[in-house]
């Protein structure tokens, strides 16, 4: 089965990588340089998203690959190094779909008939929630910064908490905040804004008020893909993590490896944005090739 696993991910992580730093940047373009998209408080969302995958994927998932592949493992040579990566990483996992919570949340606010919560959709507020959901994520992981160490056994060196106590608050951190909440707000939010929505359909709207429901509506479709995709791609690593820490005090081989393969389907959530926008909805699909016809006719 590691043999399996080992061929599995020599080939898959660099495949995830390529295509996630595609669509990471395509995704910059597309709600950079398109005008309709720039504008808007979503964009910023969705910018700082790809911004936090193309940084997942080249630190985390590029270092995970040359350790695993070429044993290239710099976190168990220094101690700081050691305690910042194992920090960073889970900040940089959680930050995704925390940033896809409030993209749900800004959608939310622009399909309110109140004036007021529709005024919090705008791209000051964006940055303003950004920078408190950074600062939140950093302070929740704060104790792996402390409690993380290098240990070493005759078989292998690793860089991990060692503390019992704090290895299962990571377990019960990562269940709750990482898989428990992001998707149950993800879907709570997606549900109140089709029920606003549906209720806006029934009233008589000027043309120019019709066609910015039908982005909404399509922008919504695209967001409720994207949180079943997160969904289940993260929660059967949490699930087994969580297994491994609270039930597994001696984890078999063969629950190991089901973490191992659970990381590399969580490492999907992490490239596949770009595609669930041009995928997924007509507007976003004729606003990339609009720019890229952009492109072709400046080269």
């Amino acid at each position: 089965m590691d043999d399996v696993y080992f061929k599995l991910n020599l080939y898959a992580l660099p495949i995830i990588i390529i295509l996630g730093t595609f669509g990471a940047i395509a995704n910059q373009a597309l709600f950079y340089y398109r005008k309709v998209l720039r504008g808007t408080s979503c964009a910023v969302y969705f910018r700082a998203l790809s911004l936090n995958d193309l940084i997942v994927l080249w630190y985390i998932l590029l270092l995970q690959w040359l350790n695993e592949q070429y044993h290239i493992r710099p976190e168990v040579n220094s101690v700081v190094y050691c305690k910042l990566s194992l920090y960073v990483l889970n900040i940089f996992y959680n930050l995704s779909p925390n940033f896809l919570v409030l993209a749900c949340f800004d959608r939310l606010c622009t399909s309110s008939n109140s004036a007021r919560i529709r005024k919090i959709a705008t791209p000051r507020v964006a940055y303003c929630l950004l920078g408190s959901t950074i600062l939140f994520t950093m302070s929740i992981y704060i104790y792996v910064l402390i409690w993380s160490e290098i240990v070493s056994t005759p078989e292998i060196t690793v860089c991990t908490i060692i503390h019992p106590i704090y290895s299962k608050l990571l377990a019960l951190t990562l269940m709750i905040f990482y898989c428990f909440l992001p998707p149950v707000l993800m879907m709570i939010f997606c549900a109140l804004t089709l029920f606003f929505l549906r209720q806006q359909r029934r009233r008589i709207m000027p043309l120019n008020q019709v066609r910015i429901r039908q982005r909404d509506n399509q922008l919504i479709k695209m967001l409720v893909i994207y949180v079943t995709t997160n969904i289940l791609c993260i929660l059967p690593f949490t699930i087994n993590y969580f297994l491994q820490v609270y039930i597994y005090f001696n984890p078999s081989p063969f629950s190991s490896s089901l973490v191992q393969y659970s990381i590399i389907l969580l490492s999907v959530t992490y490239a596949t944005s770009f595609y669930v926008y041009t995928l997924g909805t007509p507007f976003y699909r004729d606003e990339f090739r609009n720019l890229l016809k952009d492109i072709w006719r400046k080269i």
